[in-house]
């Protein structure tokens, strides 16, 4: 996407001749911030952009600029190529669109030459399958349109919220929505998501939003380490004879041990102990414990009443 919109930059300065940041960046449906980014791009690519100050000010291109980016080198030309689109995009129509603007701009370039470089964004096996909330989201996110989303939390929990989708995100493979939910913001994967309904009620998008730079604190904070999660459990001595998960031991009582665990995540936790069973008790944290005892409440549900006769035929 970003070959596009820089395209677009030197055509909207050719047209108008002058605009501010602002302006450019209401057009393009990006922050002031990446527009600065972007002006930055095109003079290193050699572009002969220039910014007057002032309350009259903006961005400008020398008049004798020509109208088919003929200011940029055969290299740079064809290092804006290299920002290819990916295949993903073709479930949308600025894909297509997108991919015959670079078609036309490879063409000029290289006068029909094959290419010699091409991206492929997809991994080794991968089948992406056609999303059948993509086409709605992006609707949304077009329009700025409100969305009812329904999902489930750790594969059973229903969730449903009404979110403000500010943006698209493809990431090796997969789809993303970064929206408002309340005062937060959220990235969903599409794949997640049992139902989408857009609304007939508009949000206001904030105009310092920059979706480039959310993602990459979403994708910096991903590569962190994950923070351990804290069990404190009583355990059985035959147990822990027998265990090879990693524990700090806390202190021994008479017929059992208080250990400490940490683990990756509550998921993680959960995983761990319930197929354990009496073996274990959760004394912390307690939103764990409560947890645990929920499940074992719903097994003796089921299971705690005389088995059903079974009528075998005579």
């Amino acid at each position: 996407m970003r070959a596009d919109r820089l395209i677009n930059l030197i055509l909207l300065l050719q047209t108008r001749g002058t605009a501010t940041a602002q302006e450019l960046a209401d057009e393009l449906g990006v922050s002031k911030r990446t527009i600065y980014r972007d002006m930055d791009t095109l003079g290193e690519l050699g572009v002969p952009i220039y910014a007057d100050y002032g309350v009259t000010g903006g961005y400008h291109l020398l008049e004798d600029y020509g109208g088919e980016l003929n200011g940029l080198t055969r290299d740079e030309r064809g290092s804006l190529l290299m920002l290819s689109v990916p295949d993903a995009l073709a479930e949308l129509e600025v894909g297509q669109k997108l991919k015959t603007a670079l078609l036309k701009l490879y063409t000029s370039v290289t006068q029909g030459r094959p290419p010699r470089i091409l991206l492929d964004w997809t991994w080794w096996g991968q089948r992406e399958a056609t999303k059948p909330h993509l086409r709605a989201l992006y609707d949304a996110v077009q329009t700025d349109r409100q969305v009812h989303i329904r999902y489930r939390l750790w594969g059973h929990v229903p969730i449903e919220r009404l979110i403000d989708p500010y943006g698209l995100i493809f990431k090796a493979g997969v789809w993303y929505v970064i929206a408002s939910s309340g005062a937060s913001l959220h990235h969903y994967r599409l794949g997640d998501l049992d139902d989408v309904q857009v609304s007939v009620s508009r949000f206001n998008r904030p105009g310092d939003f920059d979706l480039d730079a959310h993602w990459q604190a979403i994708c910096a904070e991903a590569e962190l380490p994950p923070p351990a999660f804290e069990v404190a459990l009583r355990a059985s001595p035959a147990l822990l004879r027998a265990w090879t998960q990693p524990y700090t031991l806390i202190r021994n009582e008479d017929e059992s041990t208080i250990i400490s665990l940490a683990l990756e995540s509550f998921e993680a936790a959960l995983r761990l102990i319930l197929p354990l069973g009496g073996a274990v008790e959760v004394l912390a944290p307690e939103a764990l414990r409560l947890t645990v005892q929920d499940y074992a409440a719903q097994i003796l549900r089921r299971y705690g009443h005389a088995a059903p006769t079974i009528m075998r035929p005579s």
